[in-house]
């Protein structure tokens, strides 16, 4: 896997101040003031994703109704929302059913059931996160931000799940005896027809875009909740998890009484039934496939930026889009926060790669440059491949090693208001209406 050269970012760091290039200055260079974008792009809703879209209803009608945990990708907070997931789960059997989530507060089921998680928070701006939690909890969607990796991040997601678990746990003594009852498997396609699940407990499904987190996160609530190590494989290309898995417990299982006799223990019977009604009922998992949407939308709404922020993040198949398209978008995108900093900002973060850092707008250029340490460009001969250093530098972008990743909200790029402000904005334009408040916590 490609990597950064030992000492590239001190000797880098030292070009950058001393911005020997007349190129390189700042009031020297015009950065262009629009992207042409492809007319069409391609888009990659394949047989699996239809199904598993397909599967989402039945497994929502099981009694009692499952948690949702839709993962999004901190780097495209907006673009990484699949309007199709708020339909499924509005329309689900009990969505509009109210629950009781604390003294006074009742919510429709399909909110108290549902946490978006922003996974990858270490490769954002942290000033980001709470604008952007309070703009997304006006439209009815509870937010947390975390980084599978941490295990106190993981913990309050935990946290939620076992709290919303217990609201749910008086539902499961009755489900039990009609399990499946509403569960139909000819409607569910594929493995997740023959999928066992049990006959008790509550069930969680992960949902979201491809290569967002989902096996990560389920893995990381697993290893939280009973010490396991991971029970789902994870690749770092998208469309690795194919079909719904099997279900995976993530909270612990009580001891049973054959465990407590070996360890000499007197089993009070009473009081070990009393212990287990405290304690949060038992969660199983299911981890889906990565739904991409069917369609991203014409020119005029987007949707070829959409589907090329989706590309540079690594969440749609790689072969799809010419590389050094999506390297040429990242560079229009930098240049253009670059152009709205103060004047004694260092340069971009692009220019790391490249042994003499300068500012550029040609992409063919900019590929050259970095071509002379992208392992495996130049080939024999002396010829370079733009290609292999196009894949190179977005492995850095992913990576973490190209400064601010986040690609949505157009942040430092000179819109007006603050950052509250900017965010509250495009929330409102990308996301549907929101339920009004009032009536969403209106006591019942």
């Amino acid at each position: 896997m490609p990597r950064i050269l030992p000492g590239l970012r001190g000797r880098a760091a030292r070009a950058i101040r001393a911005a020997a290039e007349p190129a390189g200055e700042k009031g020297t260079f015009t950065p262009r003031a629009s992207f042409t974008y492809p007319p069409s792009v391609p888009s990659w809703y394949i047989g699996h994703m239809h199904r598993a879209m397909r599967s989402l209803p039945a497994l929502l009608s099981r009694s009692p109704p499952p948690l949702v945990l839709e993962v999004r990708d901190a780097r495209l907070p907006l673009t990484s929302i699949n309007p199709q997931f708020e339909t499924v789960l509005q329309e689900a059997p009990k969505a509009q059913d109210r629950v009781r989530v604390a003294p006074g507060r009742r919510l429709p089921g399909w909110r108290a059931r549902r946490l978006v998680v922003y996974a990858k928070r270490d490769l954002v701006d942290r000033r980001i996160e709470a604008p952007l939690c309070d703009a997304l909890e006006a439209h009815g969607q509870d937010v947390l931000f975390a980084e599978t990796r941490r295990k106190s991040d993981v913990q309050r997601i935990y946290d939620w799940v076992c709290e919303r678990a217990k609201l749910l746990g008086q539902e499961v003594a009755r489900a039990a005896s009609r399990a499946g009852r509403l569960y139909r498997p000819s409607r569910v396609s594929g493995a997740a027809r023959y999928t066992p699940t049990p006959e008790t407990g509550i069930r969680l499904l992960i949902v979201g875009m491809p290569n967002v987190g989902k096996s990560s996160l389920l893995n990381a609530l697993r290893f939280v909740g009973t010490g396991k190590k991971g029970a789902a494989s994870t690749h770092p290309h998208p469309g690795h998890t194919r079909k719904v898995t099997g279900t995976v417990r993530i909270t612990p299982a009580p001891p049973s009484l054959n465990e407590l006799e070996l360890e000499g223990q007197s089993v009070d019977m009473k009081a070990l039934v009393a212990q287990q009604a405290r304690q949060a009922p038992a969660v199983y998992v299911y981890d889906t496939p990565g739904i991409m949407v069917p369609y991203f939308g014409p020119e005029d709404q987007h949707g070829p930026e959409r589907a090329l922020k989706l590309a540079v993040a690594g969440c749609m198949k790689q072969t799809l889009f010419d590389p050094e398209v999506l390297v040429d978008y990242l560079l229009y995108r930098m240049n253009q926060r670059h152009a709205h900093a103060p004047h004694d900002a260092p340069l971009p973060p692009y220019t790391t790669l490249m042994p003499t850092p300068f500012l550029t707008d040609d992409v063919a250029e900019y590929l050259r440059s970095v071509a002379d340490r992208a392992p495996g460009a130049r080939q024999r001969g002396g010829e370079l491949n733009l290609s292999v250093a196009a894949e190179y530098v977005l492995e850095q972008f992913r990576r973490g090693a190209l400064g601010n990743r986040e690609l949505d909200l157009e942040l430092d790029e000179g819109r007006p208001g603050t950052l509250a402000e900017q965010i509250r904005a495009r929330v409102d334009a990308a996301v549907a209406p929101a339920h009004p408040a009032a009536a969403d916590e209106a006591p019942r």
